[in-house]
């Protein structure tokens, strides 16, 4: 087993989320383990992020035109207004 080396925030902070795991699953929780579930929220925060990432894109192209016929729409609807303007 290897020691690390944490300033004292960053412990209490380490102990803190350790006692709220244990309090949850009502079992002992080692620091390991509170590391453990640390790194497992990290990863699954990324892997939510490039899923986010990659609608973006598939959506990218559809917001587009979902904004160029919005715009069409407000220059016809302008176009109206001032020809009913000059009457």
């Amino acid at each position: 087993m290897a020691t690390i080396q944490i300033d004292e925030k960053v412990k209490r902070m380490l102990f803190a989320f350790a006692a709220e795991l244990q309090q949850r699953s009502g079992r002992r929780i080692s620091l390991s383990e509170a590391i453990r579930e640390l790194l497992e929220i990290y990863h699954k925060s990324q892997m939510d992020r490039e899923k986010l990432l990659s609608l973006f894109g598939c959506l990218e192209e559809e917001a587009r035109t979902v904004l160029r016929d919005l715009r069409q729409g407000e220059e016809r609807r302008i176009e109206s207004l001032a020809g009913k303007s000059h009457s």
